[in-house]
């Protein structure tokens, strides 16, 4: 059994990690949460019947002493809290983006070998039926040399209006990292492209009066606990980014991400090498003139609205009690933080960054 704990009592803790613990009951027990509002923290210990909760994560480190702690703070403290509880003897979960620049990432991995610890960003998106039927046919066909990649992730009115996710002191940025690092992390993962050699980026914000409902800005149970009064006039970040990646192989990977903009819905992923082209969502296949075939999609594992989350703390499990292969790997990690990085650097120097500049 392992003991587990939760840093911040926010949507995705509640709706998505403890959810999931709970449905492996026989390997994780929760023994503690915390948070820095009080009632945030005793609310959600009280509606999951977890025995302990705390408005200072180091106390409750030091008297629950876990195993794993899901790290699920905004943005901005991801790398002060995944220290914090690397160095008191647990593995870590954190929340998505791990960090937002190579230092940051390269430093929390060294950490984390330094301490014999696991450490894994939530990287919950891989595990749609459509992106794993992908993953299962490049693997089997031994598909690599992916020379363009291409994603879109769309919204047409999702601006997140809860939290302070249009806050760049407590975000670090908009839509890109919140909802364009899935697609990142995705694309790297299936064409094994993580070595990055610069980005060309531009970035917007457009829609900051325009807002829709919680479910199509991120909170998909349609359900926020303390709902904060948005103020457009709060919103330093982007709601539009587009441009290009490129990488030490020759590959290039075009993208565009929206929370907001006046396109259709889309959340899709284009993977093309000499010898296949692969679509997602479609399940589409292309190889010579005519031939086009589908892959085989498996029904979803865990039917949960944040069901990736379940296939992560599942693969952790499996980790941490049984040495298997963390499914999310440091060097992918690394790479996403790195065009996280650079994209911004893009964005607001308007013009392409390498990498090793940064």
């Amino acid at each position: 059994m392992l003991k587990v704990c939760i840093i911040s009592c926010g949507m995705i803790a509640n709706a998505a990690h403890i959810p999931a613990y709970k449905h492996f009951c026989e390997d994780f027990e929760i023994v503690g949460v915390s948070d820095i509002n009080p009632e945030k923290a005793k609310n959600t210990a009280e509606r999951h019947n977890i025995p302990r909760w705390y408005t200072d994560a180091e106390k409750m480190l030091d008297e629950c002493r876990p195993d794993l702690v899901s790290v699920c703070v905004p943005n901005s403290f991801h790398k002060e809290y995944t220290a914090l509880v690397l160095n008191h003897g647990a593995n870590v979960l954190c929340e998505k983006p791990l960090a937002f620049t190579k230092r940051d990432a390269c430093e929390l991995f060294e950490l984390a070998k330094k301490k014999g610890k696991v450490l894994m960003a939530c990287q919950s998106m891989r595990f749609t039926p459509d992106r794993l039927a992908a993953k299962r046919y490049i693997d089997c066909h031994g598909e690599t040399d992916f020379y363009y990649t291409e994603l879109s992730r769309i919204r047409r009115r999702g601006i997140p209006y809860w939290g302070a996710f249009h806050i760049k002191k407590i975000s670090c940025g908009g839509a890109f990292i919140d909802i364009g690092v899935h697609m990142l992390d995705a694309a790297v993962w299936l064409t094994g492209n993580s070595k990055v050699l610069s980005v060309c980026a531009a970035s917007a914000r457009n829609h900051a009066e325009e807002i829709g409902d919680l479910a199509k800005s991120g909170a998909l149970t349609g359900h926020v606990d303390s709902l904060r009064k948005f103020n457009p006039e709060e919103m330093d970040v982007e709601d539009f980014s587009a441009g290009c990646v490129k990488f030490e192989n020759g590959a290039i990977m075009n993208f565009k991400v929206a929370w907001a903009t006046n396109m259709p819905e889309e959340s899709s992923l284009k993977l093309v090498n000499k010898r296949v082209g692969i679509h997602i969502p479609t399940g589409e296949v292309y190889s010579g003139m005519d031939e086009c075939e589908r892959l085989e999609e498996r029904p979803e594992s865990y039917p949960a609205p944040f069901s990736g989350h379940f296939h992560i703390i599942e693969n952790l499990r499996d980790v941490l009690l049984h040495g298997a292969e963390p499914c999310v790997k440091p060097e992918e990690t690394v790479a996403c933080a790195e065009i996280i990085e650079a994209f911004y650097r893009s964005a607001n120097l308007g013009r392409e960054v390498f990498v090793s500049e940064l």
